[in-house]
């Protein structure tokens, strides 16, 4: 989104300093990037967002040269909002990926409206409604750093993709992981 649709979508937004954007594109995808086009890419805070983790670091890793970094700050669920929530398992990710992530958005939004948002429980199915109807953006997936590094790991071993761990660190809330494309 440009700067004025994210200001329409996210009202919250309205008083923040955001940049213009100059590559407008489906981040999970980024299907407009030329593979092996990119030095780097930053992606902070949003790998959480991503109905289809394994998919995006698949696309991310496959606008990146060779040798290139892919910088991912991530919140550690036990130190944000999400710190109620149960760690998004390697499995559920798998699944999303294999089946795609429809079969869970619901449940992701339920889950999100029960325990971030606080909403009362005979108004949850209306704020699911809600979400749903506006594509709002939710951390559909939540993990500690040990809990991502084991989604890396698979990333790596089992689904094949290209990279090597070359940091993952804390940093008070959030983690960062910095892979290398292989």
């Amino acid at each position: 989104m440009d700067v004025a649709a994210l200001r329409t979508h996210y009202p919250e937004l309205a008083g923040e300093r955001l940049v213009e954007v100059s590559v407008i594109d489906n981040g999970e995808t980024l299907a407009s990037q030329p593979d092996a086009s990119a030095d780097f890419i930053i992606a902070n805070h949003f790998i959480e967002h991503t109905e289809d983790p394994l998919g995006t670091l698949a696309n991310h890793l496959r606008v990146l040269r060779p040798g290139a970094i892919l910088y991912l700050a991530v919140p550690d669920r036990r130190r944000t909002f999400d710190a109620d929530r149960e760690p998004t398992g390697l499995e559920h990710v798998v699944r999303d990926h294999r089946d795609g992530p429809s079969a869970s958005r619901a449940r992701h939004q339920e889950e999100w409206a029960r325990l971030v948002e606080k909403v009362p429980p005979d108004e949850v199915a209306e704020r699911v409604r809600w979400l749903a109807e506006h594509d709002y953006s939710i951390h559909f997936h939540v993990w500690t750093p040990a809990e991502f590094r084991a989604l890396l790991e698979f990333a790596r071993d089992e689904e094949g993709l290209p990279f090597t761990i070359a940091e993952l660190v804390e940093n008070g809330h959030e983690f960062i992981a910095i892979l290398r494309r292989s």
